[in-house]
């Protein structure tokens, strides 16, 4: 298990061909960082312990954005490391993700240049 800093960047798979998911305007809509039925937390990859193109998994339908894990800490959210056989850099940011929060963690996300 791996201790996630402070500094570490998290990245969060979204959909963007789903308007949704993704606004007009590039920005991830709070829908892409709220927990679906069944989630335990959000699911994201520890950006140093992985590639852009792990993470992604398929180009054609997804779209990197990072958060800082202070960022999520400062939310009272827990960042922690949950390595998946195939994703040893699998983690989950869990907590009270209400909608207000899904909104300040869309607001927040960065869009990661890969692969365009």
């Amino acid at each position: 298990m791996e201790l996630i800093k402070e500094e570490d960047e998290l990245l969060r798979r979204v959909q963007f061909l789903d308007p949704s998911f993704i606004k007009d305007d590039g920005t991830p809509a709070s829908s892409s960082f709220s927990l679906k039925s069944g989630e335990d937390g959000l699911s994201v990859d520890i950006e140093r312990l992985t590639t852009r193109e792990k993470s992604i998994q398929d180009v054609s339908r997804f779209r990197l954005y990072a958060l800082n894990a202070a960022f999520t800490v400062s939310l009272g959210l827990e960042n922690k490391h949950d390595p998946k056989p195939d994703n040893y850099a699998h983690a989950l940011i869990t907590g009270n993700i209400t909608r207000s929060i899904a909104r300040k963690l869309a607001k927040e996300a960065k869009k990661i240049a890969y692969p365009d």
